[in-house]
């Protein structure tokens, strides 16, 4: 194979995906603009979680939030959804823990 060929070929490989080369040129991280999850936090009071599909349980100490590879348990007192929309769950109130697991929903 002529090398040149094979500069050509190996740079194609390493071209950087669409989703990369976005992100880089707006200075945002990469998984920010591929729909997966994001977490807002401001403070212990406020926190909105991007990549929702439903609300499991609710409480005022604790919300559990199905995410698309598992789930999402905010711990706290007088937590409440300020908000769902298109994924988007608005929670106010005191947190006190984030809590991630893995795999599949369980009700």
């Amino acid at each position: 194979m002529n090398s040149n060929k094979r500069k050509s070929r190996e740079a194609e490989n390493n071209k950087p995906s669409l989703t990369e080369w976005l992100a880089t040129k707006l200075d945002v991280p990469a998984d920010a603009l591929s729909g997966g999850l994001r977490l807002d936090m401001r403070g212990r009071n406020t926190i909105t979680v991007y990549g929702c599909t439903r609300i499991l349980d609710f409480s005022s100490g604790e919300i559990r939030l199905a995410l698309e590879n598992g789930v999402l348990t905010v711990a706290g007192q007088r937590l409440i959804c300020t908000s769902y929309l298109a994924g988007a769950v608005g929670i106010d109130g005191y947190i006190c823990s984030l809590c991630f697991e893995d795999g599949e929903v369980s009700m």
